[in-house]
């Protein structure tokens, strides 16, 4: 996603928010060496017993909703890292919680009403305010403490696989509930069930909503059982554990139903998640996809570009509409972005993003691709950590080597140089004279991972056979693709032109609607409609414009072109000549 927006120092909101972070390490850090588990602590603060002074000061006068995300955040931080990573334990902030619950409520669905499931509550981040919505409704009518228990009973439903997290849940929900429980001698003893969500079997009575933010990461080694039962989001192969939850929620809720995630954005664009996009749009209406502003440390340690998406599960009344997207910020007003470009029918092609400042459709006819321009596009070969042993630096290479291209090496629009990083020297690869890893082309090498501060998403440099030492090739490593002509194609554009291309605004804008992530994807790039290489020879000859501005009135000129279909008569006079010659 590309929002051209005018850059500004943090405001005073932001900055508490990255000093409260802060702060909480501070704490997290004392608070290691103390004889209790993270469970003890976090009921102690909960039921204001914790002595500590600059604890008792960090969670003083509070709201709820801020107090128990900060308590939660807390927990995760006093988890041993492994475990915290095995569970993905980051919570949910109090107004991304807000938001997802206000579309959710926006699609129709009524707490107190419905039956709302949260499967990986963790926290109680939906869990708490949504009882807390239902507690309200039923203060403003007269109802008795018992009554609003039971609505809260019959409602809600969390599931959380960490027993520990679980227990923080109940704690969270009793400290919110506390006079209702007293009140009504009722406890809160299955409102959350310890369980791994994704081996339940679905339930007798289907949810009318799901809403969550389910746990991210890539399973290694899943089971053939998992391969089985969620075969339909699954693609080459690759396991993200938040696909298998969405796939279980489109399962769980019933004909238009509804369903509300905070996932990664890399469904969006990303190769490995064409299944999950594919399932969605047969099983679902997409009603929003809001992304998420990460300036600021919103989500503890993830490094994800995160998203809300809200779906109706198709069966229900109501027709299909394009989906509005907006950019969630934490201390200013949503910034509305437009309507997401989504398939006409069910299939696996990317969905754009829509951007503030030109929201035409990406994929139209008129433009081109590095395909079409006659050029191969491919992930590099080397993976540095894994094959430390056939790497070397020196002054030139051995018998059997070549050099060794990687990301850092990438300058835009400049000539690459295998620097290792650490050294400066020039860094070398062992490898098979044969091997079809071996590049004997000039290349455009692009660096396949980038950072979300960083001006544009698309790196790209040049790298030029004679300065590949020792004349026998190079090779790249993963964190690189490379495009290198295609020796069955004309190329229609020149290697550098291709590379001057690639490095503009224009370009990068449109790269980021279908991206989704911070890595750059070689099918996404690959994919990525260019302006027609006979625009493009035109616009970069103009000496008036820069490459940034030439890149753009050769996508304009690309859009403008009709392609007008031969008639008949044309097409069999064509026909004819074709036959007669």
């Amino acid at each position: 996603m590309y929002i051209r927006t005018k850059a500004r120092p943090e405001d005073e909101q932001t900055l508490t928010l990255i000093r409260r972070v802060s702060d909480l390490r501070t704490i997290a850090s004392k608070l290691k060496r103390a004889r209790m588990t993270p469970l003890q602590v976090c009921e102690a603060i909960i039921e204001r017993r914790f002595a500590e002074r600059t604890v008792r000061a960090f969670f003083a006068e509070l709201p709820d909703d801020e107090r128990h995300y900060w308590i939660a955040s807390l927990y995760a931080l006093l988890m041993p890292k492994a475990r915290r990573k095995r569970l993905a334990a980051y919570f949910t902030p109090p107004h991304l919680a807000h938001h997802a619950i206000r579309v959710m409520m926006g699609a129709g669905i009524r707490p107190g009403h419905h039956r709302i499931l949260d499967p990986a509550c963790g926290g109680a981040a939906f869990l708490v305010p949504l009882a807390a919505q239902v507690a309200e409704a039923g203060h403003e009518r007269g109802a008795r403490a018992k009554t609003i228990i039971q609505d809260i009973q019959k409602s809600l439903h969390g599931v959380e696989i960490d027993g520990d997290l679980a227990g923080l849940s109940h704690a969270l929900l009793n400290d919110l509930l506390d006079d209702e429980i007293e009140n009504s001698g009722l406890l809160l003893d299955r409102l959350v069930q310890r369980a791994d969500t994704l081996r339940l079997e679905k339930p007798g009575e289907l949810y009318d909503a799901v809403i969550g933010n389910p746990p991210y990461g890539r399973i290694l080694r899943p089971s053939a059982a998992l391969l089985k039962r969620y075969r339909p989001v699954i693609a080459d192969g690759y396991v993200n554990l938040y696909t298998l939850f969405v796939e279980q929620a489109l399962q769980w809720v019933r004909p238009g139903g509804v369903v509300c995630l905070i996932i990664p954005m890399s469904f969006v664009g990303g190769p490995y998640f064409a299944a999950l996009r594919e399932r969605i749009l047969q099983s679902a209406s997409v009603l929003r996809l809001d992304l998420i502003d990460k300036r600021s440390d919103v989500f503890l340690d993830v490094l994800y570009d995160l998203c809300v998406v809200l779906l109706r599960k198709n069966g229900g009344p109501g027709r299909r509409s394009t989906p509005k997207s907006a950019l969630l910020r934490i201390d200013e007003p949503d910034l509305d972005l437009g309507l997401v470009d989504l398939p006409a029918a069910p299939n696996r092609r990317v969905w754009v993003l829509p951007d503030v400042t030109d929201n035409h459709a990406l994929f139209r006819p008129g433009f081109e691709t590095l395909t079409d321009y006659g050029y191969l596009t491919k992930t590099g070969y080397f993976v540095w950590n894994r094959e430390k042993h056939r790497y070397r630096t020196g002054k030139k290479p051995r018998v059997g080597e070549v050099p060794l291209f990687s990301a850092h090496n990438v300058r835009a629009n400049q000539r690459s140089e295998p620097r290792d990083d650490e050294t400066s020297a020039l860094g070398f690869v062992r490898i098979s004279k044969s091997s079809a890893a071996v590049v004997h082309s000039d290349s455009v090498i692009v660096q396949r991972t980038s950072n979300r501060r960083q001006k544009r998403r698309l790196i790209a440099g040049i790298v030029r056979q004679k300065d590949a030492i020792g004349a026998r090739g190079f090779v790249t490593e993963n964190h690189t693709i490379i495009v290198i002509p295609d020796p069955t194609k004309r190329q229609k554009l020149s290697l550098r032109t291709v590379c001057r291309l690639l490095n503009t605004a224009a370009v990068d804008a449109r790269f980021r609607r279908i991206s989704g992530s911070v890595s750059v994807s070689t099918k996404a790039l690959r994919e990525l409609p260019l302006p027609a290489a006979a625009d493009v020879r035109k616009s970069f000859a103009k000496r008036k414009l820069n490459d940034d501005e030439a890149a753009t009135d050769a996508y304009e000129a690309s859009a403008a072109r009709k392609r007008a279909a031969p008639t008949p008569k044309k097409a069999r006079k064509s026909s004819l000549q074709r036959t007669r010659s």
